[in-house]
């Protein structure tokens, strides 16, 4: 209990240096401090030297409070009776009498609370007075101090502070700006991990702006996230690493000489054994060197990613660098686009015998046919959709179990429109579903196809699937459940027994005939049967919700695993690799894609309106830079399921409607099931 109150005083403390800040200091600074350099003149406590000192409003005030009290007066001595023959003179003497000391009275009292708001004022912005009052010394600095210089100043990647880098002879630099000392300010507090308050979601958002933690909306919990972007904001700007948000600490963190997050030479843990294997996957580090130690090895395999993408080659990773890993046109560094070698040959065959790599193709080399081959293949295995045949992509296609290549949810093209046409000729699709987009839909009629022809009903156009597809024997569409239903009426005459009857059973008779002629009904239904071949059969109106509710469930299931840079699962997460996870296990099989690479993809039905996704649709929204963003499944009633960098794991947010940061970042929402 003492520590809430404790903790509710620091709070309301907070909010009045806040005020301080935002209200009294600015007052001071262009209100009273250029009228005590006009005047010269400091606060007097007698009477007579403050009236003759204080601003002219103060002034009017004292003047209208005595004309006040003396009508007063007036008043209450004519009531009482006590005026003089002449009454004006009488009461003027009363209210001279009376209003001269209760007028005193008034003014100590104005003087005490005036005197007193000034000294808590002055005491609570003592340091930004001062700075005031203080000549602005512009032009007195000495020439030699220089800024903190940038990481590419530097091959090493190390920062340097303005003692220990040199000054060129042949270059003036111009000095860092002053921190504005307003930005800075923390009453004295510090904050460490476990600490909740507001002032940890400020210095969130500033790391993320920074690039030392994922976008993401900013939490007032310090957690272990929290702890190691501080740790490695210290790092960086040459700071005592302890992992408290100090006055130091907060106050470069807000200036504008504080560097932004790169990952270099020294750096440790789950994020930078990510970008290993990524550097692993497109042929830059060998095997042995995914250690989760940035050393010299994985700096030079970084330089030689950045040269060969045409990027700043100073072998630091920061948010450039590591969106560019995972593009779709990455240049990798073993065989790619227009690369020629006899080694290409049998991955080339094993593409065929998938059914991956289809007509003519060049032998040996990556050619057009062969790249689009491999990247239909790395999609289906889950891998970076890049068209390069680096080693983990040689090591799936050596995989007995190498998934073989099928149209299926979430495709597009050419391909997925002539099955399509197919399915709708066998009464499977309507004309309206025949789009191209392999969706929802669509796949249910494949099941239904397949469980009719006898196939395994997965949904997906394999190959035999496809062979049977065009085969002169498949079988249509069943009819609708309507002419299994026309005939169980005929079956109804076993009411004949009810003909057993007297002589209704006599007038009944008729009907029979009657029957007999309805008899023909079926032979019209024949007739009529020719339509539900066309129809296709109506499917459960619960299929997509039921897969909604799986992918859900399947989020879930992973509330509280700890959020890890890069991180695709089963236990740890970023943002997109949660999303990337929970898809393939709901049986969306399709390629990690970052946050960025959301924002490219035609692969799903795009929302663009605010306010009009659905449960289970992905959001997508965007960072403080174009290479940055965010990732969630919605779960509805303005609520989102995500692995948050903020918080730290895999949570649920209830702010998604309610809260402002989300609507300024939305950019679009996907939606996998209609």
């Amino acid at each position: 209990m003492g520590k809430k109150v404790l903790r509710t005083l620091k709070r309301a403390w907070k909010k009045l240096s806040a005020w301080n800040r935002e209200t009294v200091v600015p007052w001071i600074k262009e209100k009273l401090v250029p009228w005590l350099k006009e005047t010269g003149k400091i606060i007097k406590y007698t009477t007579k030297e403050w009236l003759s000192a204080i601003p002219p409003f103060l002034s009017k005030v004292v003047r209208g409070v005595e004309s006040g009290l003396n009508r007063a007066l007036l008043k209450l001595s004519r009531r009482t009776g006590q005026e003089e023959a002449d009454p004006g003179a009488g009461a003027d003497r009363q209210s001279q009498r009376v209003s001269r000391p209760l007028l005193f009275l008034v003014l100590g009292v104005m003087c005490v609370v005036i005197i007193s708001v000034l000294i808590l004022t002055i005491a609570l912005g003592a340091r930004f007075f001062s700075c005031v009052c203080r000549p602005s010394g512009r032009g007195t600095e000495p020439v030699g101090v220089t800024e903190t210089a940038s990481p590419s100043d530097d091959p090493e990647g190390e920062p340097h502070t303005e003692q220990n880098l040199p000054v060129p002879q042949t270059e003036l630099v111009t000095p860092a700006p002053p921190v504005n000392p307003d930005d800075t300010y923390l009453g004295g507090e510090t904050y460490e991990k476990g600490d909740t308050d507001e002032t940890v979601a400020v210095v969130q958002q500033r790391l993320m702006d920074l690039g030392y933690m994922d976008p993401d909306e900013p939490t007032e919990h310090f957690g272990g996230i929290t702890l190691a972007a501080l740790e490695s904001f210290q790092k960086r700007n040459n700071l005592p690493v302890n992992g408290i948000i100090d006055e130091t600490t907060y106050a470069l963190l807000f200036s504008e000489s504080a560097l932004e997050f790169v990952m270099q030479i020294g750096d440790t843990g789950d994020a930078v054994e990510e970008v290993q294997e990524r550097l692993y996957e497109l042929g830059y580090l060998d095997k042995e060197s995914r250690t989760g130690t940035f050393g010299e090895k994985t700096e030079a395999a970084v330089i030689a990613f950045q040269t060969a993408n045409k990027l700043d080659s100073d072998g630091l990773v920061g948010a450039t660098t590591r969106e560019a890993l995972y593009a779709e046109d990455v240049v990798g560094n073993v065989f790619k686009s227009g690369d020629r070698d006899d080694a290409i040959t049998p991955y080339q065959e094993r593409l065929k015998e998938l059914g991956y790599l289809e007509g003519s193709y060049d032998e040996g080399k990556m050619d057009k046919a062969t790249v689009n081959a491999i990247k239909e293949f790395q999609d289906a295995t889950g891998l970076v959709k890049d068209g390069v045949l680096g080693p983990t992509t040689m090591t799936e296609l050596d995989a007995k179990d190498a998934p073989k290549y099928a149209l299926r949810l979430g495709m597009s093209g050419s391909k997925v429109k002539d099955a399509q046409k197919q399915l709708k000729k066998l009464g499977y699709l309507t004309s309206s579903e025949v789009s191209g987009y392999f969706d929802d839909a669509t796949e249910e009629a494949v099941k239904l196809f397949q469980r009719r022809n006898g196939l395994s009903a997965d949904g997906a156009i394999g190959s035999k699937t496809l062979s049977k597809l065009y085969d002169d024997d498949a079988k249509h569409a069943p009819a609708t459940a309507t002419p299994r239903v026309t005939k169980k009426p005929t079956a109804t005459p076993k009411a004949k027994k009810a003909t057993a009857t007297p002589k209704k059973g006599a007038k009944a008779t008729p009907t029979p005939k009657k029957g007999t002629k309805a008899t023909a009904t079926p032979k019209t239904t024949k007739k009529a049967t020719a339509k539900p071949k066309v129809t296709p059969t109506p499917k459960p109106a619960s299929t997509a919700s039921g897969k909604i509710e799986n992918l859900i469930k399947i989020a879930q299931s992973k509330i509280g695993c700890p959020y890890v840079s890069g991180a695709k699962g089963p236990n740890r997460f970023d943002c997109s690799g949660f999303v990337y996870w929970c898809l393939n296990q709901a049986g969306v099989k399709q390629g990690y894609m970052t946050s960025i690479g959301w924002r490219k993809t035609s692969r799903y039905k795009r929302i663009t309106s605010w306010g009009s996704f659905q449960r289970g649709d992905i959001m997508v929204f965007k960072g403080e830079s174009s290479s940055t963003g965010h990732v969630g499944i919605y779960l509805g009633g303005g609520k989102m399921i995500d692995a948050s960098s903020g918080a730290g794991q895999v949570r649920i947010t209830s702010t998604i409607l309610s809260g402002s940061y989300w609507k300024a970042h939305f950019l679009m929402a996907y939606r996998i099931w209609e």
